[in-house]
């Protein structure tokens, strides 16, 4: 079979003229007549007991059609299904949580009350005008207070405040310790952040009562599963709701099911028989669409005089929020997952605590908690390479986990499939131009220019699978149709937030039928006519939708060849399949096309030459990957995660002393995401992720204060990057196959974050060689930075 040669291309995303011609269609464009709206009425609270609801000036105004509130959907609807069951994992059994809060509230922006009007003004004004009667209750708003014996319980059902508790150790840590050279220790604090897509959250919700089917529009990255969701908590069978994905205007993670919103919305609907739109605001989506990384880090590590790490202590304390439904909670086990990194580190003592708080709960997050693991680990490396008086690259070569040693079994259990650590560095190092910058730095040092080099390694292991999980599942379908006219369609079960994967799809879906890639269309994001799949998240799309059409591609492929074959009066292992013609190996005239095959197998089923063979050419096949271990037997260990991409980051930054103030004069990245489907989309996912990680490192984050009152509600206080803050990107790959993947594709979409956030905190440290500078919290603020310099001018 020869290739058409469109995997490892750079061909533009699919979608692109439509979506940048302002032609696509998005949540809020969906316009039913007619149409009703929702609003939620939301806690002012951080925590308190719900005396009394009054909606009786609300139910007055006119326009308004209902008014719900949590005593209704606590009798009418399920409590919502938990993403993962935190039971199995050794924890807390998870809370029966209800789209509305009926009896107390756990964070400011939770749901009460929600009201729908004929207008989304009127439900606006309608929800305003409810009053609730609270009795206030005092309020966690810190980890570590919260883990005190005499601490207020978030939950009540609950003896103390922590959802997870790990203690792991493997090697003799304390014999590492006794015999080092020297010890590094410190903290680390990561700041609270959020996604913000350009599009929040939104929904549409129209029952239909005579044909009983549940349509709804969703601005989700998982489909399927949110169609399980809301049969299980609205009593509809899941053969009555349809839900379909349009485009999405970004998602980032946080857009994965089950919100309240979406069970309110379509209760509503189905209950007024009416359409129901919601679309979320920025300041509802800072208070209740989901918090991430707010992550403090206590350290020790054991060193040789060569810089050789031989043992490490780290205790993890996860400030998640409050609980709920979302699996946002198990970013802080995935942190734990990941150390010691890139490094081959032999003696390991790890501690983690993920404690409620209340404060919005924590979601799924690009990083998904992965890039507060290598923070960690890049700002020990900086710190052993000071205290030796060592160059920072040489530290991180040093302790390398080296290529000949994949597949590895980390200490805390995880296997690594693949890579070439030392490889991705040594090409970041040349990228940079790392060998001259000291003299760089001396000459502008001259000019009372303050310039600083960081650099930064990241792991990411993608393509999640857990068992028992709904949307984490861990595999995914895809049907291939090759038409009567010889034009190919994919119905797949992965679905897109803006990341061109779909794209990706019909390249590879191309290259193995051999035919054109203007032939193929690729349908995603509806539960009617597509295939059961898990969505969107942790990198999985090219990995899984891939490995599926691939698979159904190349069955419809080899029955083509036996159409051909009967058609040519050969056999079918003669043939060959490319730019739409299947023809004999060597013979070239001798061929036939895709529209001559395609009429054989729709047209002619009762020929003597295809009676042997089934009709029409369609079928569907679902993919799951290797390297997942959930019963594990004998040496292996438990492995949800079957590859792990990495790369690494160097920054060249200017520091004003004066004003803390910092600028990108340089960013270079290299990554490992294994075989590239398309560098060109690749790329612009990395784009993505490295603008996403300079917003983290330099202005997000979530503030509470001390009473659990949201301080960062918008824009004006939430900063995020723009283009004029974003660098121009200088990136390099090191493609190093994954032996568990198709293609050996690892999966690009969470990377370029990880290896940002100490690239730039270096780059600070390294603006002031004559300075013992030293910060260990994000993000990089001007004030932040001014007062490190200045302590480090006040200790020299």
């Amino acid at each position: 079979m020869k290739s058409e040669g469109y995997i490892g291309k750079p061909h533009p995303g699919l979608k692109n003229t439509r979506l940048v011609s302002g032609k696509g269609r998005y949540v809020d464009d969906v316009r039913l007549a007619p149409m009703t709206y929702m609003a939620v009425h939301r806690s002012p609270h951080a925590h308190a007991r719900i005396l009394s609801i009054d909606d009786s000036e609300a139910r007055r105004l006119p326009g308004v059609l209902d008014v719900v509130t949590g005593e209704e959907i606590k009798r009418q609807t399920n409590p919502l299904p938990t993403m993962l069951d935190t039971r199995a994992e050794g924890d807390k059994q998870a809370l029966k949580l209800h789209a509305l809060s009926a009896d107390r509230v756990r964070f400011v922006g939770e749901a009460i009350a929600a009201v729908v009007a004929e207008d989304r003004y009127t439900a606006r004004l309608a929800a305003d005008r409810i009053s609730v009667r609270y009795e206030p209750l005092p309020a966690v708003t810190d980890p570590e207070q919260g883990m005190q014996p005499d601490a207020p319980l978030v939950e009540p059902a609950w003896k103390d405040n922590v959802l997870i508790r790990r203690h792991h150790q493997h090697g003799d840590v304390a014999k590492a310790f006794e015999e080092a050279a020297g010890i590094a220790e410190g903290r680390v604090r990561l700041s609270r952040i959020t996604s913000s897509p350009i599009e929040p959250r939104g929904y549409v919700a129209a029952y239909d009562p005579y044909n009983e089917l549940l349509t709804f529009w969703a601005s989700t990255q998982d489909p399927h599963p949110l169609r399980n969701f809301l049969a299980d908590t609205i009593h509809l069978p899941e053969n009555q709701i349809r839900v379909i994905q349009g485009d999405v205007g970004g998602a980032f993670g946080i857009k994965i099911p089950l919100f309240p919103e979406e069970v309110l919305i379509a209760y509503l609907s189905k209950k007024l028989k009416r359409a129901v739109k919601w679309i979320e605001d920025r300041t509802e989506h800072f208070q209740a669409c989901g918090h991430a990384r707010d992550v403090s880090f206590r350290y020790r590590a054991a060193f040789r005089e060569d810089g050789g790490v031989t043992g490490l202590e780290i205790r993890i304390m996860a400030d998640i929020g409050a609980a709920s439904a979302l699996l946002g909670w198990a970013s802080a086990f995935a942190t734990w997952l990941c150390l010691p990194g890139n490094y081959k580190i032999p003696d390991i003592k790890t501690e983690l605590y993920a404690v409620v708080t209340n404060k919005c709960p924590w979601n799924a997050v690009r990083g998904f908690g992965k890039d507060a693991a290598s923070y960690v680990m890049e700002r020990i490396m900086d710190d052993v390479a000071r205290r030796l008086g060592k160059d920072r690259a040489e530290i991180r070569f040093r302790n390398f986990l080296q290529p000949h040693e994949f597949p590895y079994r980390s200490p805390t259990g995880a296997m690594l499939d693949s890579g070439n650590y030392p490889e991705v560095l040594r090409r970041l190092l040349a990228l940079v131009d790392y060998e001259k910058f000291r003299d760089y730095q001396q000459e502008e040092r001259k000019n009372g220019r303050c310039i600083g080099l960081g650099i930064g390694m990241e792991l990411m292991p993608e393509g999640v699978a857990q068992p028992g999980a709904r949307v984490t599942a861990g595999f995914d379908g895809a049907t291939v149709r090759v038409s009567p006219s010889g034009d190919v369609t994919v119905l797949t079960g992965v679905t897109s937030p803006g990341s061109g994967n779909e794209t990706a799809i019909a390249q590879i879906v191309a290259d193995t039928l051999g035919c054109d890639l203007k032939r193929v269309k690729v349908v995603q994001g509806d539960t009617e006519i597509c295939p059961w799949g898990l969505g969107n998240h942790s990198a999985r799309s090219v990995m899984y939708g891939g490995g599926a059409a691939k698979m159904a591609a190349e069955e419809i492929r080899e029955k083509m060849k036996n159409f051909a074959a009967r058609m040519m009066e050969v056999a079918p292992e003669d043939l060959e399949v490319q730019h739409g013609r299947i023809f004999v190996k060597g013979v070239r005239h001798r061929s036939v096309t895709f529209e001559e095959v395609a009429l054989q197998a729709y047209r002619y089923a009762y020929r003597p030459d295809a009676v042997a063979l089934e009709p029409a050419l369609e079928t569907t096949r679902y993919f799951r990957m290797g390297n997942v271990v959930h019963q594990p037997k004998g040496d292996e260990g438990f492995n949800a995660y079957p590859v792990w991409a990495n790369g690494g980051a160097a920054c060249i930054v200017e520091v004003d002393p004066e004003t803390g103030l910092l600028k990108i004069l340089r960013f270079c990245f290299v990554h490992d995401g294994g075989t590239l489907i398309n560098p060109l989309l690749a790329e612009a996912n990395l784009h993505g992720g490295l603008t996403q990680g300079v917003g983290n490192a330099l202005y997000e984050q979530i503030v509470y204060d001390e009473a659990g009152q949201l301080l960062t509600g918008t824009f004006m206080d939430y900063t995020i990057p723009t283009c004029v803050e974003a660098p121009v990107y200088e990136i390099g790959h090191c493609e190093t196959p994954s032996p568990f993947a198709p293609f050996g594709a690892k999966g690009i979409g969470e990377s370029g974050i990880g290896a940002t956030l100490n690239a730039l905190t270096g780059a600070v440290e390294d603006a002031f060689p004559e300075l013992s500078l030293r910060i260990d919290s994000l993000p990089l603020t001007p004030h932040r930075v001014w007062k490190a310099i200045q302590d480090a001018k006040g200790g020299r």
